[in-house]
């Protein structure tokens, strides 16, 4: 018991002929080998995650040059596109419009032709020729897609025509176009020029049996 006592008393060093000091000591000595393999593991792991999460950052950086890259790549191929289409377009219309000029020109030598003919003899003659300067002129206006809207005798549509007058009229239940002052045209069924019109509109219940007295 003694022994025992002195075994656990502070500054003791176990005999070398003593097997449990020595059992005690090698279990002092492999707790602390563990104990270092632990932290040394524990560095390593940590190390390796550090590695890892740089790896990752280099991918990802990486991938953004490269999306960044794609995108200046794809503005530059976008503006260029633009570009191109925008010089075709403007080369086609310049085509478009010389195209037409030269068509202008032959009614423009017409109504020449039509000025040099003088004389009251010749009146049938100028006639003729300024109809048949119009007749080619509406055929150019058809050419290039330009229509004349017929209006004269048809029901009022304020998406073609435009009132400038209006009168009322019996036997009528919709406003009508009576009067054509100037003629208007679509273009590629689009709205070019208005007609100008004067319009026939239901008369009055009032107007249509007279007012009393009168």
């Amino acid at each position: 018991m003694e022994m025992d006592k002195d075994k656990n008393a502070i500054g003791y060093v176990p005999d070398e002929s003593d097997p449990e000091g020595e059992k005690e000591h090698a279990a002092g000595k492999r707790s602390h080998e563990d104990s270092g393999h632990r932290r040394k593991s524990v560095g390593r792991r940590a190390q390796a995650r550090a590695t890892d999460h740089e790896e990752v950052l280099k991918r990802v950086a990486a991938e953004r040059d490269e999306f960044k890259d794609k995108y200046l790549r794809g503005l530059a191929e976008m503006d260029n596109f633009r570009k191109r289409i925008k010089r075709e377009k403007d080369e086609f219309h310049k085509y478009v419009l010389s195209e037409f000029l030269l068509d202008l020109l032959q009614v423009y030598d017409n109504l020449e032709r039509a000025l040099k003919v003088k004389g009251p003899e010749n009146e049938k003659a100028i006639v003729s020729g300024v109809e048949m300067i119009r007749k080619q002129f509406l055929e150019l206006l058809r050419k290039y897609h330009v229509h004349e809207i017929d209006a004269l005798g048809k029901h009022f549509d304020p998406a073609f025509h435009e009132a400038l007058s209006k009168e009322e009229r019996d036997g009528i239940s919709k406003p009508v176009v009576v009067e054509v002052f100037q003629k208007g045209f679509v273009y590629n069924d689009k709205l070019l020029r208005p007609v100008l019109t004067k319009v026939a509109i239901p008369a009055t219940k009032a107007a249509a049996e007279g007012e009393p007295g009168s």
